[in-house]
């Protein structure tokens, strides 16, 4: 290049002209101008904010960040886009519109799940949806974990928040999912209380003089049905010429399993078989069918009369999975068919010629049980 001085070539790099001394002033280029109603990224002048740079389209601001890089990155993700009304929608109306789409195809429990959820969140229901971060949720997140929640409780929060997160991505609302950097606490060890074998002779010896709560307790055990699998459990999926139950709930592999009847609850499945006096196999239960209900009130007070209860022991229906498990592994029982009763794998029934080899096989299995 020439300097602008002595006109004499120097290098171009030169901030100086080596000839004449004189300075050269490099002007640097000025960032170029957005088209017109592509948006805008512009700082606040409040020095307090920890996030001053804003991102703004159609004279909606869109977001706040940090860095002006970061907010010129969040602009062009929105290139091409129009903003509709949907970016205004708060997280009350966005739950509103979740809710209407997924509660029909969901459990009575799952929806009640994600209403206690949903009950966390409320706090910041009026904000819209495009102004809530990751910390915000935080905060409701700390502070029921510091109220002694377990993991399991705050981790629905996240679940709830996710699917939000995941609908406003849809309509282009967020760009990500700012659920995925919460942070929950430490999974802590569950206690997995088993019923002994010494309780569970009690158990028979009530059931066999005619208690029907200990009956419940014991198919149970036998079977490693879930307490409300058993509670709903339909007449007509109970196959006493076979000795096997069908189906289950939660997950494909457990509504598609078969279940053994052991020999020593088939006189319990019949006693309720007989007295059926509706579709479910106990119908014609004198006591709760309501879960909640049997557990606080059938089960607990079965257990504290024969005396099957300690301190720092926690013995719930759930616990009597965990005893089929537990024993069916101790007495040799296959891994495939435990897997298989409990649900816990895939279970395809092709043709009857299959339906009765495996159900021999899962018998002879299971019968290990003693």
């Amino acid at each position: 290049m020439l300097c602008p001085k002595c006109r004499r070539e120097i290098p171009d790099d030169s901030n100086i002209c080596c000839y004449c001394g004189r300075v050269i002033h490099r002007l640097e280029p000025r960032p170029r101008k957005r088209p017109n109603g592509s948006g805008s990224v512009y700082k606040l002048t409040d020095k307090r904010r920890t996030r001053p740079w804003v991102m703004a389209k159609g004279g909606k601001i869109l977001g706040r960040y940090a860095t002006k890089t970061a907010a010129q990155e969040a602009l062009e993700k929105l290139a091409g886009k129009p903003i509709g009304d949907a970016i205004d929608l708060t997280l009350q109306e966005i739950f509103t519109l979740w809710k209407a789409q997924h509660y029909p195809r969901l459990k009575e429990d799952a929806c009640l799940a994600y209403d206690l959820a949903w009950s966390k969140l409320e706090p910041l229901a009026p904000r819209k949806m495009r102004t809530l971060r990751t910390e915000d949720v935080q905060k409701i997140v700390d502070a029921d974990v510091a109220k002694g929640r377990s993991r399991s409780t705050v981790k629905k929060i996240q679940t709830l928040y996710s699917q939000l997160c995941q609908y406003a991505m849809r309509k282009d609302i967020l760009d990500r999912n700012y659920a995925d950097f919460l942070v929950l606490p430490r999974q802590e060890p569950v206690q997995r209380d088993t019923f002994t074998e010494d309780e569970i002779l009690r158990l028979r010896a009530d059931a066999d003089a005619g208690d029907e709560t200990s009956m419940i307790i014991l198919i149970l055990i036998y079977t490693g049905y879930r307490i409300n699998e058993l509670l709903q459990k339909r007449r007509d999926q109970v196959d006493l010429d076979l000795d096997v139950m069908y189906g289950g709930e939660k997950t494909a592999a457990g509504r598609g399993r078969v279940v053994v009847i052991h020999p020593t609850i088939r006189p319990y499945v019949e006693y309720f078989a007989a007295r059926a006096t509706g579709p479910l196999l106990l119908s014609g239960y004198t006591g709760n069918l309501v879960r909640n209900n049997f557990a606080r009130r059938d089960w607990k007070n079965t257990l504290q009369r024969l005396g099957i209860t300690r301190e720092g022991r926690q013995l719930h229906p759930h616990c009597t999975r965990y005893t089929f498990a537990t024993r069916a592994k101790t007495a040799g029982v296959d891994n495939d068919a435990i897997k298989r009763t409990m649900g816990h794998t895939d279970f395809a029934l092709t043709s009857d010629v299959y339906i009765q080899d495996d159900i021999q096989r899962l018998k002879s299995e299971i019968q290990k049980l003693k």
